[in-house]
């Protein structure tokens, strides 16, 4: 079979990544990754134009080198800041038998996009949640079915402000290859869940180096997301500030000797830190450190339970999923433990080469790209299993009624530091999809039919122009 090859772009605030992937039936196997870190980017959105492009130029080489593919086309990733997540109705009708297929789904999601009204914003995912054949016939995939006279779609849709999307596909494009689609890390998080978590109500939080940000998917399905604006950084400048250091020397310290979790963290391990106002060291246990770790990562996970009440969120039956570069950090699961009533873990991509959760939201655009093809019927892949992820064995948590807040089934009791114990198969690069903002030629498609431009790519060409 011909190869076919995904490839994603996660524009990062500390680091812009690219992995190059080809689908098997038990997954996504990575044939090569590019990282390079950058100041360009803050809080997930284009800060210094020239400075992003260079960085995401050096990643897709250093992706291109790594994997033997020639990089002409890619899937980008979009951050949760400046989106609104809703749902919407579309229906597209027959004036007579008509068998359904891939063109007709896309057909009745981009419909989707025209009734967008709110100004100055786009959408850029419609996922499917229900299909009606002929109004009342409801399934879970309509291709290969025959439509008398309507097909209709209930879809998740996520709006993102125009200026973001704008600027991010500029960006990426003037490196010389085309986007083909993108994906918003709301979407993309479902594809870290488990179908049971999906199922019963989990909530994902990606901790990056500027933003935080929080997805929840319940019975299947994305129910809300959002960001909050601190991160990694901010555990960096507490802890410089905190040890009188520089900001590289704390960030050194935190990546060598970090705990969020004061109750774990030894005091015996021991270093000494460079002091801004004087040429002598000081000495710190591991313990000094988690205690200011500790506060920032859980004023982090206040304000996550601060959303998913404004959001009305009251159970999260599926547990917390934590990822982003800060859940490297030791003791993140074990405090967010302390703090909810719920199963929490820590998710880690199992790809080989890309074994960190820094590269969660990158591997879950390649995931997103995969589903929608196959949905579409841009290409035909036999056994296509969602990634499953084995589900740790935790021992039940006895869930005290009188420490519960406002009946908020996941939250234990709020207390403060004072009160505590301490203080003291695939997708070519040539592939189906037509990019964004440029003209291109016909699909070669496997069993795929030939379709116009969408109102959206041309919407994009336009801005452009």
């Amino acid at each position: 079979m011909e190869e076919h090859y995904y490839v994603s772009i996660d524009i990062g605030s500390s680091s812009i990544k690219t992995i190059v992937g080809e689908k098997f039936h038990n997954g996504i196997n990575v044939i090569g990754t590019g990282q390079t870190y950058t100041s360009g980017i803050k809080n997930g959105l284009i800060d210094d134009f020239d400075i992003a492009q260079q960085a995401i130029k050096d990643t897709i080489k250093k992706a291109s080198i790594a994997s033997g593919v020639d990089i002409k086309e890619v899937f980008l990733k979009l951050p949760i800041i400046g989106t609104e997540v809703y749902d919407e109705t579309n229906e597209i009708e027959f004036y007579e038998d008509t068998e359904l297929n891939g063109t007709h789904i896309e057909d009745a999601l981009e419909g989707i996009r025209d009734k967008n009204d709110v100004e100055g914003t786009e959408v850029i995912d419609t996922f499917p949640i229900k299909f009606y054949v002929d109004g009342d016939n409801e399934v879970s995939d309509p291709k290969e079915l025959v439509a008398r006279h309507s097909l209709r779609v209930d879809a998740g849709v996520i709006a993102i402000e125009r200026s973001i999307l704008i600027n991010m596909i500029k960006c990426v494009e003037s490196c010389g290859v085309d986007v083909l689609d993108v994906y918003s890390d709301a979407y993309n998080y479902g594809s870290v869940l488990s179908a049971t978590e999906r199922e019963l109500g989990a909530c994902i939080i990606d901790i990056g180096e500027d933003l935080t940000q929080l997805a929840f998917y319940e019975r299947g399905e994305l129910v809300d997301a959002d960001s909050i604006e601190m991160g990694g950084r901010d555990i960096t400048d507490d802890i410089a500030q905190g040890l009188n250091t520089t900001h590289d020397t704390a960030e050194k310290i935190k990546h060598q000797y970090g705990h969020a979790f004061y109750d774990s963290a030894s005091d015996q391990d021991v270093f000494s830190v460079n002091q801004l106002d004087s040429e002598e060291t000081a000495q710190y246990t591991q313990k000094d450190l988690a205690d200011i770790i500790e506060a920032r990562v859980e004023e982090i996970f206040f304000n996550v339970f601060d959303v998913l009440q404004e959001l009305g969120l009251t159970k999260v039956n599926g547990g917390f999923i934590v990822t982003g570069g800060s859940a490297n950090l030791l003791g993140v699961k074990e405090l967010l433990q302390d703090m909810v009533n719920e199963k929490v873990r820590i998710h880690t991509p199992s790809q080989m080469g890309i074994r960190k959760p820094e590269f969660s939201s990158a591997i879950s655009t390649i995931s997103s790209s995969i589903t929608f093809d196959e949905l579409l019927d841009y290409v035909t892949i036999s056994n296509h299993d969602s990634e499953e992820f084995e589900e740790e064995e935790i021992e039940p948590v006895e869930k005290d009624t009188s420490s519960k807040s406002g009946g908020f089934d996941w939250f234990k009791k709020k207390t403060n530091k004072s009160e505590t114990t301490h203080h003291d198969d695939v997708k070519d690069t040539e592939g189906a999809r037509e990019p964004y903002s440029v003209e291109h030629g016909e699909h070669e498609q496997q069993e795929a039919q030939p379709k116009e431009e969408s109102k959206f790519k041309k919407l994009m060409k336009s801005l452009f122009e």
